[in-house]
């Protein structure tokens, strides 16, 4: 049984955007009049709820609107503060100067909802479990259009929440691995695949789960863009959680496992690897960042019971040889070879995870920030190129050894009949 249901509805306009009487001013949008006509383009809108009191969500509906096609993807962010922040209008990286800094401090860093390109728009939590909402909560919704559409039509996105009419057991969380949107992702042209690792470290898993919590995974949601053709998860680099093979651009629905649920403590590591082909791009590679033709390695991990403070947990490889990575050089085969493999065997990350919250107002963040090495032990059950590399280098050497071996004995046996032929001419003398 449900009490009445909480409704938040968020509508997009070009000339101007609702949520209940909040009016986004059209001077915003007419001064940001060539972004909107760009190809892809994200609006924000800040909502605050009016509850009193603490509630839990058992699921959500996410209501399309006339141009459901044009949304990319749809994230909805818990803010950490309580003030009344307002906002609508544009914003992700690319406009994160529009935005005012409070918006984009506190509130684009713990995501709760998260939907992409043919998800499902329906979404029940397990039985005993809850997603809390704190009283007077404000959320940001974020959407991202791609493609653009036309001028002065309007897209409606609606989220319809479904209170439990008891507070559940659990608390839902939700967790965010791989790599931040504008990250240090480099794709060669010319290859048919291409690995990129990223990592939630034990040490992030050790720091906030201290040796007592088990979280139960329970849905996963994967994200990438265009180029992208599997996307693995496994814990400790043998325990594979999902392997999304062939992953689908088009079709980014969560991932519900089966009970008994997967379950993560203080002692794993979590390797999520995202496998791309850029055999048709010709002429220049692809970077990391916020439109399809860029790329994206995400998961959204539901889990329960929540971890405070903990709703990153990502990783971003430092690479020796930056200067190699820039698009100013002619491309060819041998060339895309030669930087796939310097990024394969790259062993070094930084690891960020934690949360974005201020303590008391001051300038101290709760977040773990650590540099690894790597070593080649750990990516050798994923690379390709380590694999044939070491293999061709064990033939090498098999080679090497049969031939010493094969000489030893050939050399030997000359000697032998050397000596014979010898003591043949004494004895015939």
């Amino acid at each position: 049984m449900f009490l009445p249901i909480h409704l938040i509805s968020v509508s997009f306009f070009f000339e101007y955007v609702l949520s209940e009487d909040i009016l986004l001013p059209s001077f915003i949008m007419n001064n940001q009049s060539l972004s909107i006509l760009s190809s892809s383009f994200y609006l924000c809108h800040l909502h605050q709820l009016k509850n009193s009191k603490d509630f839990f969500l058992q699921g959500y509906n996410i209501i399309s609107g006339k141009h459901t096609g044009n949304v990319h993807h749809l994230l909805l962010y818990e803010c950490s503060i309580k003030d009344n922040l307002i906002y609508s209008g544009l914003c992700g990286i690319y406009n994160a100067r529009l935005m005012p800094p409070s918006v984009y401090r506190y509130c684009q860093t713990r995501i709760i909802i998260a939907w992409a390109q043919g998800g499902q728009l329906n979404y029940d939590y397990p039985i005993d479990t809850g997603l809390k909402m704190d009283s007077y909560t404000q959320l940001l919704l974020e959407v991202h259009f791609e493609p653009s559409i036309p001028y002065n039509h309007s897209i409606g996105i609606h989220l319809r929440f479904y209170p439990a009419d008891k507070k559940p057991q659990y608390e839902i969380g939700v967790l965010t691995l791989g790599t931040l949107a504008h990250s240090p992702l480099f794709l060669p042209p010319h290859l048919d695949t291409i690995r990129f690792p990223t990592y939630c470290f034990n040490d992030c898993l050790k720091y906030f789960l201290k040796n007592q919590y088990v979280i139960n995974i329970f849905s996963i949601l994967v994200h990438a863009h265009r180029r992208a053709t599997r996307i693995i998860l496994e814990k400790n680099n043998f325990n594979r959680l999902i392997d999304q093979n062939p992953f689908k651009f088009h079709q980014q629905e969560n991932i519900y496992l089966k009970k008994p649920y997967p379950q993560i403590n203080s002692t794993n590591e979590l390797t999520l690897i995202c496998y791309y082909s850029t055999r048709n791009d010709y002429f220049k590679p692809i970077y990391g960042g916020y439109n399809s033709n860029d790329e994206m390695c995400q998961a959204f991990l539901y889990y329960y019971p929540k971890i405070e403070s903990f709703p990153l947990c990502l990783s971003l490889p430092v690479y020796k040889n930056k200067h190699l990575l820039n698009n100013n050089q002619t491309w060819t085969n041998k060339l895309s070879l030669f930087i796939k493999y310097e990024l394969e065997t790259n062993l070094n990350h930084l690891s960020l995870c934690g949360d974005n919250i201020y303590i008391n107002n001051s300038n101290q963040t709760i977040r773990h920030k650590k540099f690894y090495q790597r070593s080649m032990q750990n990516i050798a059950p994923y690379s390709y190129i380590y694999i044939h590399f070491f293999s061709l280098f064990y033939i090498i050497l098999i080679f090497i050894l049969i031939s010493t071996i094969y000489c030893y004995f050939l050399a030997k046996r000359s000697l032998h009949s050397f000596s014979n032929g010898g003591t043949l001419s004494r004895s015939t003398n």
